[in-house]
């Protein structure tokens, strides 16, 4: 069997997110992250998707008719952690001061700006976006590319 097959062939496709509202997450996205709209289209059961694109990357925007929002009380890293399930979606960037000002001018509050993460090797930026989800920012470096390779 070659190895381009089955699960050796596994990839990210794309990281999807339930919204509140299909608009405001678009604009959110398009608007504070960089994000096009690559098509926006009618689903199954009366649910809406946007597909966004940035460099490779595709966020999956969906809109349930009556959306639940099961964790109401969001906590602020690293507590954010305590609570089992997708916690965060993480960026790189390759100067993360510079994202800093551009989020900042953007009108997003960060909840950590540039904190150092010693045992990462890399600073790190949280925010959240229109509806709540963490959104991390890493600064790229060959300290944290080599951590996540081998773990040390």
């Amino acid at each position: 069997m070659s190895n381009s097959q089955g699960l050796h062939s596994l990839q990210l496709a794309n990281i999807a997110l339930s919204v509140t509202n299909i608009d405001t997450a678009i604009a959110w996205y398009t608007e504070k992250m960089g994000f096009t709209v690559k098509y926006r289209t009618p689903a199954i059961n009366q649910i809406e998707l946007a597909l966004l694109e940035k460099n490779g990357i595709y966020i999956d925007l969906i809109q349930f008719l009556q959306p639940i929002n099961l964790e109401p009380e969001r906590q602020d890293p690293p507590l954010h952690l305590q609570i089992t399930g997708l916690r965060n979606i993480v960026f790189f960037v390759d100067d993360i001061h510079q994202a800093n000002q551009e989020l900042q001018a953007k009108g997003v509050e960060l909840i950590w700006a540039g904190q150092l993460l010693d045992h990462l090797g890399t600073k790190v930026t949280t925010f959240r976006d229109m509806d709540g989800n963490l959104v991390a920012l890493w600064e790229r470096n060959a300290q944290i590319i080599d951590h996540m390779q081998t773990g040390v």
